[in-house]
C-alpha cells in the first residue's frame, strides 16, 4: 500500500508538485489541510464553494484528483483565518461547504468536527480535526472528539498492527502557552501520549501538518508518555508555499521548502509490517527517508 500526502497550497495552484505525486500513482492521496489558502472571514457558504471551484478545476490539482481516492482534513487557512479556532466567524459555512463538497466517511453530526476513521488493509487511519473545536484556553481537539479519540485509539489496539493518525498541527514542540501547535496544550497532549503508550501498539505512526518543511523524527524527541521516547511523526509539506521550521528537533531532520510531499509504502508479508517514508520534491527525488519494521501483531 502507498499513501502520498502534503498540505499547503496558494489558492489556485497549478504547481508541477501535484503531477510528481500522481506519477507515483498512489493508493491513497491524504491533504494534511490549507487545501487552498482562502483565509475566509465571514460565514458565507458561497465564498467557501468559490476556494474549492478554483482548486478542483486547476488541470494539475483535478488530474491528480481524479486519478486517486482522497482523505482530506482542513487546517486554518482552508476553514477560516491564520491560527483559527473555534471561534471562527467562517465556522457554520466552512462545516457546510465541507459536508456537501467533501467526500468524507460518515460524521457525527451537522456541527460536529470533520474526524473520522478508516482501514486499509491491517492498518487503521484515524483523521482528527484540530480547528473547528478548539479551544485556546483548553483543549486542542474539544470533549467530544477527544473522547472519540480515546474510543478509536482503545479499540484499535486490539485490531490492527499499524495504526496512522493524521493530526494536522506540530507535535512535537515546546510547551508554549498560546501556541498554535501542540505546545499550547501539554496536558492535552501528553494524556494522549500515554494512552498510545498504554495501548502497546505494535506500530503507531503520526503525519502531521502545517509547517512548510519534510521532516522525520523517529520517537527520540517524542516525549510526552511516561516512558521515554515515543512514535515516530513525519510531516511532508509544503505543495507550493514558502518554506518553513516549526517544532521539533527532528532526529532526521527538518528541510524547508515549497514542492515537496511525502509516500509512506506499507509492505504487509503476512506476519510484519515493513514500512518506508520518504521525503520527495517537485521532481519526484527523494529527499528524506526513514523506515521501520512493525512486529506481527494482530491479523
Amino acid at each position: 500500500v502507498t499513501i502520498a500526502f502534503s498540505w499547503c497550497a496558494r489558492r489556485g495552484s497549478n504547481g508541477v508538485v501535484f503531477d510528481a505525486i500522481r506519477a507515483v500513482a498512489p493508493d491513497l492521496y491524504i491533504i494534511t489541510g490549507d487545501l487552498f489558502y482562502g483565509d475566509i472571514g465571514p460565514d458565507d457558504p458561497k465564498a467557501f464553494r468559490a476556494a474549492y471551484e478554483e482548486a478542483l478545476t486547476q488541470p494539475a490539482q483535478a488530474a491528480l484528483y481524479r486519478s486517486v481516492p482522497i482523505a482530506y482534513v482542513w487546517d486554518d487557512h482552508d476553514f477560516s483565518k491564520n491560527d483559527a479556532d473555534a471561534s471562527a466567524s467562517s465556522r457554520p459555512a466552512a462545516m457546510e461547504v465541507y459536508r456537501n463538497l467533501v467526500p468524507h466517511y460518515p460524521l457525527l453530526g451537522d456541527d460536529a468536527p470533520i474526524f473520522q476513521a478508516f482501514t486499509i488493509g491491517r492498518v487503521r487511519v484515524i483523521v482528527t480535526d484540530t480547528r473547528s473545536e478548539r479551544d485556546p484556553a483548553e483543549s486542542m481537539l474539544g470533549g467530544q472528539q477527544l473522547a472519540w479519540l480515546e474510543e478509536e485509539l482503545t479499540e484499535a489496539a486490539g485490531q490492527y498492527p499499524l495504526v496512522l493518525w493524521v493530526n494536522p498541527d506540530p507535535w512535537i514542540a515546546l510547551p508554549e502557552p498560546g501556541a498554535d501547535h501542540w505546545g499550547g496544550f501539554p496536558d492535552e497532549r501528553r494524556h494522549i501520549a500515554e494512552l498510545i503508550e498504554q495501548q502497546r501498539f505494535p506500530g503507531f505512526l503520526m503525519i502531521s501538518g502545517d509547517a512548510h518543511m519534510l521532516a522525520i523524527d523517529d520517537g527520540t524527541h517524542n516525549t510526552y508518555g511516561a516512558n521515554g521516547p515515543g512514535f515516530p511523526v513525519f510531516h511532508a509539506g509544503a505543495l507550493d508555499r514558502p518554506g518553513s521550521l516549526k517544532g521539533g528537533p527532528y532526529s532526521e531532520g527538518a528541510v524547508p521548502a515549497g514542492g515537496q510531499f511525502g509516500m509512506i509504502e506499507i509492505t504487509d508479508g503476512g506476519h510484519d509490517l515493513q514500512v518506508r517514508l520518504t521525503g520527495r520534491g517537485w521532481d519526484g527525488r527523494e529527499i528524506m527517508t526513514w523506515s521501520f519494521t512493525v512486529p506481527e501483531g494482530p491479523a
